[in-house]
């Protein structure tokens, strides 16, 4: 293949691949997604646990990004805290999840729910982890883990209600900076 060709294909693969994304954070109003939809804070006191924290809305060099922090806590059968937000995606197309991410190293993951999930404690799962520096994560939809046997495996784009930032599942502080949120 000639360098030129080479080029072009390049050129064809980036704009494609960003051609069939959806931007989810709202610039326009940060406190909203795309849909409309408030992003919240929610941490385990809602079942008795000690985990606390907050999400704030930064910027950073004119650059909005999202702040996860607070003490994770698994007493008193606790340990989570997370920033979520329903969605309302119509592309079937849509088969995967891309963001950036920095943070203090530890372990985090992102939640979606579907209409499969109809129990608090079911939902489908992605791990990651933080560095001190801006890092993309990207992954496929069919990465995602089920958190209880009987949800299906797999799921389309449209069946997913809603997603979450969250630090879980062990004693720790937790500082988690996400940007760019997108599903292509």
């Amino acid at each position: 293949m000639s360098v030129t060709k080479f080029l072009l294909l390049g050129i064809y693969l980036f704009a494609y691949s960003n051609l069939f994304s959806m931007q989810i954070f709202s610039p326009s109003a940060p406190e909203k997604n795309v849909f409309n939809h408030k992003w919240e804070f929610v941490s385990d006191n809602v079942m008795g646990g000690k985990s606390f924290g907050k999400l704030k809305i930064n910027n950073d060099e004119g650059e909005m990004f999202y702040r996860l922090e607070g003490k994770v806590s698994t007493e008193n059968n606790g340990g989570f805290i997370q920033f979520r937000s329903k969605i309302e995606i119509s592309d079937i197309s849509l088969k995967g999840i891309k963001f950036k991410v920095r943070g203090n190293g530890e372990k985090y993951f992102v939640h979606v729910r579907t209409p499969f999930t109809f129990l608090p404690w079911q939902y489908y799962f992605y791990p990651f982890y933080t560095q001190k520096e801006w890092t993309e994560i990207k992954f496929l939809l069919s990465d995602f883990k089920k958190s209880h046997k009987l949800q299906p495996s797999e799921f389309l784009s449209t069946k997913i209600k809603s997603i979450a930032f969250v630090a879980f599942g062990q004693d720790y502080n937790a500082e988690l900076d996400i940007k760019d949120l997108e599903f292509f």
